[in-house]
């Protein structure tokens, strides 16, 4: 399976955005992605991050017209949420890999950029405080 293929199949785990579900969403998902991650090479960074954008393109291609803008959206949420943050965490040329297609997306679609975040700043955003109180963000009901 190639990235973009599991890029489309992971637009299943923006369900489970949630406090309670996306650690083991985003475990799964991370786990999913080391092999690619295990091969890239300096060299190819930047030709990886643009057939990925195109193999995205292409396959929204295929798809009915009234989709195409919401599967872009849900690739753009799964490459934020799940992909950065996951070859971020994993370090080195990964983490590389997830700035140079930042910088590609945006170039290709710079009104529906995204930022390179980390797993841990997207759990804090689940976070916050009402009188001093830490609060906590969850969609499920007890």
């Amino acid at each position: 399976m190639d990235l973009a293929e599991r890029i489309v199949l992971s637009r299943e785990y923006l369900s489970c955005f949630d406090y309670d579900h996306y650690p083991s969403c985003f475990q799964t998902f991370e786990a999913e992605c080391a092999p690619f991650f295990e091969v890239l090479d300096t060299a190819g960074l930047e030709q990886a991050a643009a057939i990925l954008i195109e193999t995205l393109e292409r396959r929204r291609a295929a798809l009915p017209h009234r989709e195409q803008k919401l599967a872009a959206a849900e690739e753009k949420r799964v490459l934020a949420l799940f992909l950065s943050p996951a070859a971020v965490r994993w370090g080195g040329l990964a983490a590389s890999f997830a700035e140079e297609l930042n910088r590609k997306w945006t170039a290709r679609y710079p009104r529906n950029t995204y930022l390179v975040g980390t797993y841990e700043a997207i759990m804090k955003g689940f976070d916050s405080n009402l009188l001093g109180l830490p609060l906590r963000k969850s969609k499920s009901k007890g």
